[in-house]
């Protein structure tokens, strides 16, 4: 592996044509998976695609670049990401993938500059927030899955043209609600906590979600997942970002008028980073520490 020098262009690892970064044509956009269902042959790479394919030739080192080149920045210059890459950033950002397709999730962009600027008060004045040209706040929604899992199934089924059959119908009409289904007693928890013991005696099974604390989790899993989705795409446009998780989260739900039922996952700053905002080279324990083969 090469060693990362301390300087600031060999750590960035890649440039991207300042015409991204002054307000230039950005990338396509990618299309909404809302209104769109993409054909899965566009999907789907095909055997002969891997491993020395033209694929792998074009796909490969740009997403390389995107991940390498993705640092924690704390200090920007101030200036806006133009809007039409921050839309195409948050598009990719929804591709992430989610828990049987739900979504759990919401992402603010926080645009007007009083808002801004009592965000960056509720991080603590850190100055990823003060400097940074764009912020956004992700946010656990594991309390809209009834609603979302409504909206998936009228995209699945084309508005109840297509009804699902087989498998996927009893998963998405039986089974998510099932497991997704709370209530302040605490029944469903109950609930689910037998069948999943009693199913246990005799197959593999899962043993959660069935408490609050559980759902939790799960909806801060999902969240995080569109996160780097965001940050890896903010990356590949050539702009630098720095996930929060130390702040003011409580605060920062009733700013932005959030029910007591969401809750902060973190805040991610983002813009064109200033060299003094990357603090250190990257550095990263062992392989062998984080990977195991078994």
């Amino acid at each position: 592996m090469s060693q990362i020098n301390e300087s600031w262009p060999s750590a960035r690892i890649f440039e991207v044509p300042n015409s991204c970064k002054n307000g230039g044509t950005s990338m396509p956009g990618s299309p909404n998976p809302l209104t769109e269902m993409g054909n899965l042959d566009k999907v789907i790479v095909s055997k002969d695609e891997r491993p020395n394919s033209s694929f792998t030739e074009t796909a490969l080192p740009g997403f390389k670049k995107a991940l390498q080149g993705r640092r924690a920045v704390r200090k920007f210059d101030g200036a806006p990401i133009p809007e039409e890459v921050v839309r195409d950033c948050l598009r990719d950002a929804i591709l992430a993938p989610s828990a049987s397709n739900l979504q759990s999730y919401e992402l603010y962009w926080v645009r007007v500059e009083a808002k801004k600027k009592e965000l960056a008060r509720l991080c603590l004045d850190q100055p990823g927030a003060t400097t940074a040209g764009d912020l956004f706040v992700v946010v656990s929604r594991v309390d809209l899955w009834r609603s979302h899992l409504d909206k998936m199934m009228s995209i699945m089924t084309d508005n109840g043209r297509k009804p699902l059959e087989g498998p996927i119908k009893d998963y998405y009409e039986t089974i998510v609600p099932m497991v997704m289904r709370t209530d302040r007693l605490g029944f469903h928890n109950l609930m689910r906590r037998i069948v999943f013991w009693y199913k246990s005696r005799s197959e593999p099974t899962p043993r959660e979600p069935v408490s609050r604390a559980d759902h939790r989790i799960y909806g801060h899993v999902q969240a995080s997942l569109a996160a780097e989705n965001l940050m890896l795409s903010l990356a590949a446009h050539g702009y630098e970002s720095c996930p929060m998780s130390g702040v003011d989260k409580r605060g920062i739900g009733a700013l932005l008028g959030l029910p007591a039922t969401a809750e902060v996952t973190m805040v991610i700053c983002a813009g064109t980073g200033k060299p003094e905002g990357l603090l250190s080279p990257r550095a990263r324990l062992p392989f062998g520490d984080l990977v195991k083969e078994v």
